[in-house]
């Protein structure tokens, strides 16, 4: 090990900590009739952030709500619907495909589906409350199991 790696270990302990999921890898849980998988935990992140990746089969979402904080959305294959509601109380759906990105502001109406034939994947990143609070409604599954049907969205 050469010296100025020694004297910057003497300055940032060394650690284990870094953590590498694969694929299907995380924490799974169902809500809303949708499986979702944790990537990064708040426990992961020094309680600031969380994400999750969500398979979103043909015809599943989650309805409109809204939470005190920022979600943001990044679509990794496949194409995701996105509701908004404007001022006046407008709809309005933004479909969103692979490598596009939605941002929802705090306390902002919103709700997502997969209103096409095929799958679809992409990445939720919140703050660690949107953890919490999915994991009070969620129940834990495993990720090869099948949807229940009498949870489902449309």
């Amino acid at each position: 090990m050469k010296t100025n790696q020694l004297q910057n270990l003497k300055a940032i302990p060394a650690s284990y900590g870094v953590k590498k999921l694969g694929p299907k890898e995380g924490r799974t849980i169902e809500v809303g009739g949708a499986r979702l998988t944790w990537k990064a935990r708040g426990e992961d992140t020094g309680y600031t952030n969380s994400i999750y990746e969500m398979d979103l089969p043909p015809g599943k979402g989650i309805p409109t709500h809204s939470h005190p904080y920022v979600e943001v959305f990044y679509v990794i294959t496949g194409h995701t619907d996105f509701l908004r509601i404007s001022e006046e109380g407008q709809e309005e759906w933004v479909r969103c495909g692979a490598g596009e990105t939605l941002i929802v502001p705090a306390n902002a109406l919103h709700a997502f589906h997969n209103r096409t034939d095929k799958p679809t994947r992409f990445l939720s990143s919140s703050n660690y409350y949107h953890e919490v609070s999915l994991e009070k409604y969620g129940r834990a599954v495993d990720i090869n199991a099948p949807l229940s049907p009498d949870k489902e969205t449309h």
